[in-house]
C-alpha cells in the first residue's frame, strides 16, 4: 500500500480548553474553531506545526521515538467532555495490509508507539497532567488496498475538473488527502461550499465479472483520487448507491454489468426519501 494505516485512539481525563489555550498561544492555525465544545490540533513533521518543538522536546527526553513525530492528530469528542480521539499513529512499516502477518504485526507496532505518545502528552502536554487512555480501536484504520479495474477509472482530471456523468451516482467533495509513506501527508486544494465531483456506476463494476458490484476504498480510481474518495460518508452513499443497482439488478434480471448505468441513476433518484 502507499497510503499508512493508522490505529485510532482515545483519551479521558483532558482538560480541552487549557490544550486548546496553549495550542493557539503557539499561533496554532490548524483548527478553524478557536472556542466552543470542539477543536481539533495536528502535527506533521517537518511542516512547520506550531506543536513541533515539544514533540521534538519529547523525542530529546527519550518519550517518543523519531517515528512518532510522523503525524499526530488529535479531536474533541462532543457529547463527551474530556475525551478526544486520536487519528494516530502511523504505520509506516506495514508493506502489505492484506496479509494477516503484516497486520498483526502493525497492531503491536501501533501499541507500543500509542503507549508512548499518551505517555509524552501526559508528562508534557498542557492539559493532559491527568489524562488517561480509555480505548483502542479493536481494528486498523486501512487508507488504500486493492482496488478493481472498472469500466470507468475516476482519476484527479475528474476531480479537478468536478466531473459530472450520465451515470453518476455518488457526489464528492473532500479533497485529495494522502497519509503518504515519505512525505506524511499530502493535500491537493479543496473545494468551495457547494462544489463536488460525480462518480459514475461504472466505476462500481469490472468487466472481468458480470454480477459483481463492489463500493468502498476498492472502487475503480487512480491513486491519487482513491484518496478523495474513501472519506465515510461519500463510502456511505457508494453503498447506498449500490443498493439500488443490486434491487434494479434483482428486479429486472439484467445482471449488474449488463445495466445502464443512466437507469441506475434514474431508479436510484425514484428510490431517494430526498426525491
Amino acid at each position: 500500500a502507499n497510503q499508512v494505516c493508522s490505529l485510532r485512539f482515545t483519551m479521558g481525563g483532558i482538560d480541552v480548553d487549557a490544550y486548546r489555550d496553549y495550542c493557539l498561544s503557539l499561533g496554532d492555525e490548524f483548527s478553524p474553531l478557536k472556542s466552543g465544545f470542539f477543536f481539533e490540533s495536528a502535527m506533521v513533521a517537518g511542516r512547520g506545526f506550531a506543536l513541533e518543538p515539544l514533540f521534538r522536546q519529547g523525542v530529546a527526553e527519550g518519550l517518543l521515538s523519531e517515528g512518532d513525530l510522523r503525524y499526530y492528530q488529535a479531536f474533541s469528542v462532543p457529547g463527551k467532555p474530556g475525551v478526544m480521539a486520536f487519528n494516530c499513529p502511523h504505520i509506516p512499516s506495514l508493506v502489505s495490509n492484506t496479509t494477516a502477518r503484516g497486520r498483526s504485526a502493525a497492531i503491536v507496532e501501533a501499541h507500543a508507539a500509542i503507549g508512548r505518545l499518551a505517555r509524552f502528552l501526559r508528562a508534557m502536554m498542557p492539559g493532559f497532567s491527568r489524562s488517561f487512555l480509555v480505548g483502542v480501536a479493536p481494528m486498523l484504520g486501512v487508507r488504500e488496498s486493492w482496488r478493481i479495474d472498472g469500466v470507468y477509472r475516476l482519476t484527479e482530471q475528474d476531480y479537478a475538473c468536478q466531473a459530472r456523468f450520465d451515470d453518476g451516482l455518488v457526489r464528492g467533495d473532500w479533497f485529495i488527502d494522502v497519509h503518504s509513506q515519505s512525505k506524511g501527508l499530502f493535500h491537493q486544494k479543496g473545494y468551495q461550499p457547494g462544489d463536488y465531483y460525480e462518480i459514475p456506476y461504472r466505476c462500481f463494476i469490472a468487466p472481468q465479472a458480470s454480477n459483481l458490484l463492489v463500493a468502498g476504498r476498492c472502487i475503480s480510481t487512480t491513486f491519487l483520487m482513491q484518496a478523495s474518495v474513501r472519506i465515510i460518508p461519500t463510502v456511505i452513499d457508494m453503498g447506498d448507491a449500490v443498493g439500488c443497482a443490486c434491487a434494479l439488478s434483482a428486479a429486472s434480471g439484467v445482471p449488474p454489468l449488463e445495466l445502464s448505468g443512466a437507469e441506475v441513476r434514474r431508479f436510484a433518484d425514484a428510490s431517494s426519501p430526498l426525491g
